[in-house]
């Protein structure tokens, strides 16, 4: 199995971008990515943009190159309506999606809506994947029932997936926060997965949009999936990365690790790069160089008639 981390947090911009090949499927996971449109005061730096733009063409790259797509739910880091990437993409490709009607938010259910009407002529097939189990030659999916995105489902639920080519397990969470959840971390310990590639703790909004207990509830979970014998590396990225010191937060965990012999890693570090986490240097990027990226950002935008 190949695993490539295409976009994440510690790579520069909001995103779980992940593409994965078996002996069986070229398989891309939530093709997308975005940035923060205010941080620490300030619109995207130039620089963020830049990355954005380089990323996408990256996604893009890989996106022609997949049969099968999977979205997991329909925030904009996880798929895109055509804003970034041609839709001509997804021509014939094999679509798996979060449920577009059932436990889903008004806002999801609408950007679901919208996506959907875009993509529904140029695949081969759409397809919920929502509690099912793929199953292409030797390579097996398993999706989770929708689980909250988050400590609640305020901002509605996500689909968790577990792919097996029959010599490895890879487990992706999507957006879980850490699974502070009993439902989430249940799919995850289920799956017995070889790498784990985790939505991890947001410590930036800790107090004022993420509770103390579930910090606490989320940190158990993690200790939980090192407990699982057969894994070797936990991917620890996304929503805990938009801050330079956010491995501190999870310092015993790592520690731990280390004694079982296993990894907690960011993305970039397991992609074997240096991790660039632009949004958390935001206000110094605009103190070297204060140059916004928003005009650089419209007119990149596809020219499509889907707004």
């Amino acid at each position: 199995m190949e695993i490539r981390l295409l976009a994440f947090e510690s790579l520069g911009v909001r995103s779980q971008a992940t593409f994965i090949q078996t002996r069986d499927a070229t398989i891309i996971i939530d093709p997308s990515a975005a940035l923060a449109p205010r941080r620490y005061g300030l619109a995207p730096h130039r620089r963020e943009v830049e990355r954005l733009i380089y990323l996408f063409d990256v996604i893009s790259d890989f996106l022609r190159e997949s049969e099968v797509i999977i979205v997991t739910h329909y925030h904009y880091d996880h798929h895109d309506p055509a804003r970034f990437i041609d839709p001509e993409l997804y021509r014939g490709k094999r679509l798996l999606i979060k449920d577009p009607k059932n436990n889903i938010n008004v806002s999801q259910r609408v950007r679901a809506h919208r996506f959907l009407s875009i993509v529904k002529d140029r695949v081969r097939s759409i397809e919920v994947a929502d509690s099912a189990t793929i199953v292409i030659g030797r390579t097996k999916i398993t999706v989770s029932t929708p689980v909250p995105h988050g400590e609640d489902s305020k901002l509605g639920y996500v689909i968790e997936l577990c792919i097996d080519d029959g010599d490895t397990r890879v487990l992706y969470t999507s957006d879980v926060e850490g699974a502070p959840l009993q439902q989430q971390i249940d799919f995850a310990l289920k799956c017995r997965p070889h790498i784990a590639i985790m939505d991890g703790v947001p410590t930036y909004l800790i107090g004022r949009g993420y509770s103390y207990e579930s910090l606490k509830s989320a940190l158990n979970s993690l200790m939980k999936l090192l407990e699982v014998s057969e894994l070797e590396c936990i991917v620890y990225d996304h929503h805990a990365a938009r801050e330079l010191n956010y491995m501190e937060t999870i310092a015993s965990a790592i520690e731990r690790a280390r004694a079982l012999g296993k990894r907690i890693v960011s993305a970039a570090e397991f992609m074997g790069l240096e991790p660039l986490f632009l949004e958390a240097m935001r206000k110094k990027l605009y103190m070297e160089e204060p140059i916004s990226g928003i005009e650089m950002l419209k007119s990149r935008r596809l020219s499509l008639s889907y707004e």
